[in-house]
């Protein structure tokens, strides 16, 4: 832009020079002069920073003699699979609390706050209750006149048998007196009319034995009737009593409140939370595994869990329960993992979890960033080899107190532990080059076998090797 504004200013400048003033003339060579400065500081500022580029240190055999590597050796060490997966934390213990009663809130206890620590049964809310008092005086009150019949019939009962018994004796009088007459007209003695007044106070003596025994039969059958009313009665009360303690809604377990939400003069309804509680003291983890998982994970088996937010910390957890089907649709597993609670893991926390299974035998362990592309770079007397390994799977933690690798690879097979592995498996080696291996944290010795007019570049390109986890790339391996 300064260069055509330049160019533009010039031509302009000339053109019109046979017809412009001195005065007119000046703006256009100022143009002129800034324009030029322009170009000659972008130059300058080009050269300065070519100039002062970073020189990365050579690792090309030709210039250095040896390539210096950061190397390991592979860690045999018992470890079981590991699932990674997610999953939402809650506690073990939760009580939704309802109202059982339809009543008017009269009052709201000073512990009914959404965060307040209650203990169990404490009083949260306060129903009013007089209907269900009078409910109870009127039970309380039937009770007492059933009882009062109770007594009145084992009265009647005694004297009923009684009656029975008296009504009996005198049927038989009565029988007897209208056999004698019988027997009296038999031979004479009596007349006809006699005979018929005895049989006539014998059936009404009889007449009045059966109304005494049904009088007296029935009284079992009002007993009955009289225990089923007191029953409903002593049921009726028991319900009003409930309603009456069910008035004041209670805490049913130990923790803190989640949900708090009525207000005196509300009305309560069966059925309707009015409030939570939640005991942050155990948490429970429901964890999706891959259905595979199943032939690995036990009960009691580690699970490591981190919340799904900035700087939260690692929780250990144990699996207590391992879900007997599997999710066709999805195809996984469910697990159930438990731990204490604490500000690191609270109830609703999305989690990422780690599940470690139970170790059956050594494996070797070997970088995650050492792998590339399904092999590894080995040194065997200073000489770089490729060697193809197989992953089975993956596992995170701290392993090597010389590494602050954080990743690992299992094998699925074995590597002798001697063996010296290349830190950088993304670095590009040429097959059997000359390499000089180095332990992280250590400062090799220069190479003999290099030139003397090399030695200060291969102490630069050691001292980069060391100092950076990723070492500059060279020539690719090829087999």
């Amino acid at each position: 832009m300064c260069a055509l504004s330049f160019v533009s200013s010039f031509t302009t400048a000339s053109s019109m020079t046979s017809h412009k003033s001195p005065l007119r003339i000046l703006p256009l060579l100022t143009r002129g002069v800034v324009s030029i400065a322009c170009i000659g500081a972008g130059i300058g500022i080009y050269a300065w920073l070519y100039y002062a580029r970073a020189q990365p240190s050579a690792s090309d055999p030709a210039m250095t003699g040896r390539l210096r590597l950061q190397v390991t050796t592979p860690i045999e060490q018992a470890v079981g699979r590991h699932f990674r997966a997610f999953g939402q934390a809650r506690a073990v213990n939760v009580a939704d609390v309802p109202a059982r009663v339809t009543a008017t809130v009269i009052s709201v206890h000073p512990n009914y706050r959404e965060g307040a620590t209650v203990a169990a049964g404490d009083a949260l809310v306060s129903l009013d209750s007089e209907d269900f008092q009078r409910q109870l005086t009127m039970s309380d009150e039937a009770l007492r006149g059933i009882d009062a019949r109770l007594s009145m019939l084992e009265l009647d009962t005694a004297n009923a048998k009684r009656t029975l018994e008296l009504v009996e004796e005198d049927a038989r009088l009565a029988q007897a007196d209208f056999e004698r007459v019988k027997a009296a007209a038999a031979q004479d003695a009596a007349i006809a009319r006699e005979v018929d007044r005895a049989r006539g106070g014998a059936i009404s003596a009889e007449r009045a034995v059966t109304a005494a025994r049904a009088a007296y039969n029935k009284l079992p059958f009002e007993r009955t009737a009289l225990i089923a009313e007191q029953a409903r009665q002593q049921a009726a009360r028991e319900l009003a009593r409930a309603s009456v303690e069910r008035s004041t809604i209670r805490a049913p377990i130990a923790g803190i409140l989640q949900l708090a939400q009525l207000d005196v003069g509300e009305m309560a309804a069966p059925g309707v939370v009015v409030a939570r509680v939640v005991d942050p003291t155990m948490i429970e983890i429901p964890i999706l595994l891959p259905a595979l998982a199943r032939e690995f994970v036990r009960v009691g088996d580690s699970v490591a869990l981190r919340a799904d937010r900035a700087g939260s910390e690692m929780v250990e957890a144990r699996i207590t329960r391992i879900a007997p089907e599997d999710d066709p649709a999805t195809r996984t597993m469910t697990v159930f993992a438990e731990t204490a609670g604490s500000t690191a893991l609270a109830p609703g926390a999305f989690v990422e979890a780690e599940v470690a299974s139970a170790a059956t035998a050594a494996r070797t362990i070997v970088p995650r960033r050492a792998v590339n592309g399904g092999r590894i770079v080995t040194i065997e007397n200073g000489v770089a080899h490729a060697l193809a390994v197989e992953v089975e799977f993956a596992i995170s933690g701290a392993l090597a107190h010389d590494l602050p690798d954080t990743e690992w690879l299992v094998l699925k097979g074995s590597i002798p532990s001697a063996t010296m592995i290349v830190l950088d498996g993304s670095r590009r080696i040429r097959e059997g080059a000359t390499v000089e291996a180095v332990k992280p944290g250590a400062q090799p010795a220069t190479s003999d076998a290099a030139p003397a007019s090399l030695d200060a570049s291969n102490s630069t390109a050691a001292t980069s090797t060391n100092s950076s986890s990723t070492p500059t790339p060279a020539t690719p391996l090829t087999n």
